[in-house]
């Protein structure tokens, strides 16, 4: 078997120089020519993966404490959002107070604040993380938070539906004198009837005033009768919501009719003395749920007597 040779040449001299290598020799140069070449790459290998390393540990710690930062400031906003909510449910139980309404009990309020499910989403990882107690503490805040907001904002919608419908209803109490400046000449109960002589109750009261005064609607309603009716002449009756209706006798004239809308204010006709009435007055009636109310009970704008 021949031994490899190596030729050199010379390029100036052109002498030529020849160097013979053995099996062994050679094999063992070219072992050696590729250990170095991976000793070469591992360590360029180990170079790049410490230095990606690193860099991404360094980026880490970075955003580590950028989240902590983070965080803490997210504690803080909680804590303001949790005192304006105390602020608010204070308020809510003050114009529930107004309003008569029960307040929302501490129990209710406190629903759902067990953060089990907060818990349940956290993982393993999560769970090593040296701020992982605040995360956690945060996390459950906030779902107190939600569902508080949740719960004040139905309270809100209950307290804005009272209030409305108190408003509302406001609107079609009889809480007026329907003739201004009228003198009580008769009261609500058990009397001598002027004309019919017997004792007899009287489901109204008796407002004298010179004749063709005008004659008020005492609260929002829809007229349900405007005519002629047996001894109390001229009369009208209102129908107002929440249970309440209104009889005004004895007048000259009629303004309104059936079916009519009237508003509080509105004129529904003149004091007269038809029927059975002896002077001008009106006899004024204020029933609920069909019962017989004392109408004085009802006059904000005060009552005179003779």
């Amino acid at each position: 078997m021949k031994k490899p040779v190596l030729v050199l040449v010379d390029s100036k001299s052109s002498d030529i120089r020849e160097f013979k290598f053995s099996a062994l020799k050679s094999f063992l140069i070219v072992f050696s020519l590729v250990l170095l070449n991976v000793i070469i790459l591992k360590i360029s290998f180990d170079f790049f993966t410490n230095f990606n390393h690193n860099s991404t540990v360094a980026r880490l710690q970075k955003e580590n404490k950028l989240l902590q930062r983070r965080l803490k400031a997210m504690k803080q906003q909680v804590a303001v959002v949790e005192k304006r909510i105390k602020s608010i449910e204070n308020v809510d139980d003050q114009i529930r107070g107004l309003l008569d309404l029960p307040a929302i009990s501490e129990d209710v309020r406190k629903v759902g604040v067990g953060g089990s499910e907060t818990v349940s989403d956290i993982s393993f990882d999560q769970a090593r993380l040296p701020y992982f107690d605040d995360l956690l503490t945060t996390s459950t805040l906030i779902e107190k938070l939600d569902r508080e907001i949740k719960l004040e904002t139905t309270s809100y919608k209950q307290l804005l539906t009272t209030v409305e419908r108190q408003q509302d209803s406001l609107n079609y109490l009889p809480a007026l004198k329907p003739v201004p400046g009228a003198w009580l000449t008769d009261g609500f109960g058990y009397r001598r009837h002027p004309i019919l002589k017997r004792i007899k109750f009287h489901e109204g009261v008796d407002l004298a005033i010179r004749q063709g005064t005008p004659i008020m609607a005492t609260a929002d309603g829809y007229v349900t009768f405007a005519g002629r009716n047996g001894g109390y002449g001229n009369f009208v009756a209102i129908n107002h919501k929440y249970g309440f209706e209104t009889h005004y006798g004895h007048m000259k004239k009629i303004y309104v009719r059936v079916g009519q809308f009237v508003h509080r204010g509105d004129k529904i006709g003149e004091v007269g003395s038809t029927g059975l009435s002896t002077n001008p007055h009106l006899h004024y009636e204020v029933l609920y749920h069909g019962k017989h109310k004392n109408p004085v009970q009802f006059f904000l704008n005060g009552i005179k007597r003779p």
